[in-house]
C-alpha cells in the first residue's frame, strides 16, 4: 500500500523501550539473579522484540513508514519530529509512554504493552495480539483518541515539560521531611508531610490513589492534589490536605527544603527545588490525544 498524504498514521514516530536485558552491565547481574527472575527478564526482552516487529508490520501494511527511536536516546532530532509527528506509538509500558508524552504536541499517542504477564501497562491500550487490529481501526477513523489533561508546569517562571500523569514534590530523600507553603486562591499552609501529589485525571489511579485519592474520569479537565503522611500540629486544622485545581486556577508551592525536587511523571526526569523557589500548576491549556479506553478510570 502506498502512503496516503492524508493518512492518520504518517508522518509517524516509533518509540520503543530498552529491554532490561539488554541494558549495560545486566547481562552479569542476570547470570548472578534467580532463575525464576532471569527468565522473566529475557521472555520479557524477546516479547519485546517480538512486539516492535509486529507493529512495524502493521505499520508497512498501512502504508506507514515510521521513524523508530528509542526511548533513551530521545535526543534534539527526535524531539522535534515527535513534535511533528501526525501518530506516535510506544512499545514498552508505562514508563516509555509517559516519557514520549511530554515531547508530543498535536500527535495521537497509541501505547502497546509489549510485556503484559510483567508490565502494568495501565495507560497503554493494545498488545501485540491485537496491535494490528486497532492500527487499522485507527486509520480508517473508526478507533479515536481521548483529549485528556496535562499539568502545566512552572518553576520560578521557568515552563517545565507538561506531565500526563503527575508530579510529585518532594525531599531528595525519603527517609527526610517535605517541607512547603502551599497556596489555592486566597488560602495559604505550611506543610511537613513526605511529599505531595498533583496528578492529572490519567494520574488518579496511580501514586495519588495510592495515598488516598479519588480515581478521577479520564475526560475531566481538571487537577487533583494530595498530601503524603501530613505531619498534623494539634489544634490546627489542614484545609489544603487534598483538594481539586479546576481549570483557570493556579496551584502554588513554595520550597522550604534545600534538597526538594519536582519529579515529573516519575523519577526519569526530576528538576531540583530548592528553598525559596515556587512552584506553579495548573492544568494545561493543550490536551494529549490518548488512545485509552475510559473505563479503566471509572471511579465506581
Amino acid at each position: 500500500m502506498q502512503p496516503d498524504s492524508d493518512s492518520l498514521l504518517s508522518p509517524c514516530v516509533l518509540v520503543v523501550k530498552t529491554p532490561v536485558a539488554s541494558r549495560k552491565g545486566m547481562a552479569g547481574r542476570l547470570a548472578r539473579s534467580r532463575e525464576g527472575l532471569a527468565g522473566e527478564v529475557e521472555d520479557a526482552a524477546r516479547e519485546q522484540e517480538l512486539t516492535v516487529a509486529a507493529v512495524q508490520e502493521a505499520l508497512a501494511g498501512l502504508g506507514a513508514t515510521p521513524l523508530t527511536v528509542s526511548v533513551d536516546a530521545l535526543d534534539a532530532q527526535a524531539r522535534r519530529a515527535l513534535g511533528r509527528a501526525r501518530f506516535v506509538v510506544t512499545v514498552g509500558g508505562d514508563g516509555t509512554l509517559l516519557a514520549t508524552s511530554h515531547w508530543v504536541t498535536r500527535a495521537g499517542l497509541l501505547g502497546v504493552n509489549s510485556a503484559p504477564k510483567s508490565s502494568v501497562g495501565y495507560l497503554t491500550s493494545t498488545r501485540r495480539a491485537t496491535v494490528a487490529r486497532d492500527l487499522a481501526r485507527i486509520a480508517k477513523g473508526t478507533l479515536l483518541p481521548q483529549a485528556v489533561a496535562r499539568i502545566e508546569v512552572e518553576l520560578d517562571g521557568k515552563r517545565l515539560l507538561p506531565a500526563l500523569n503527575d508530579v510529585l514534590v518532594a525531599h531528595q530523600q525519603p527517609a527526610a521531611t517535605s517541607r512547603y507553603r502551599l497556596r489555592l486562591g486566597r488560602r495559604v499552609e505550611e506543610h511537613r508531610s513526605s511529599g505531595l501529589w498533583v496528578a492529572t485525571p490519567t494520574g488518579s489511579t496511580a501514586g495519588i490513589r495510592s495515598a488516598g485519592g479519588q480515581p478521577m474520569p479520564l475526560g475531566e479537565h481538571r487537577l487533583q492534589f494530595r498530601a503524603r503522611e501530613l505531619y498534623r500540629v494539634k489544634g490546627r486544622s489542614a484545609a489544603l490536605e487534598s483538594g481539586f485545581v479546576e481549570e483557570g486556577q493556579t496551584l502554588e508551592v513554595e520550597s522550604a527544603m534545600e534538597a526538594g525536587w519536582l519529579y515529573i511523571d516519575g523519577a526519569r526526569l526530576a528538576t531540583r527545588f530548592p528553598f525559596g523557589a515556587r512552584a506553579t500548576f495548573r492544568v494545561a491549556e493543550e490536551p494529549l490525544l490518548l488512545f485509552a479506553d475510559p473505563a479503566r478510570w471509572n471511579p465506581a
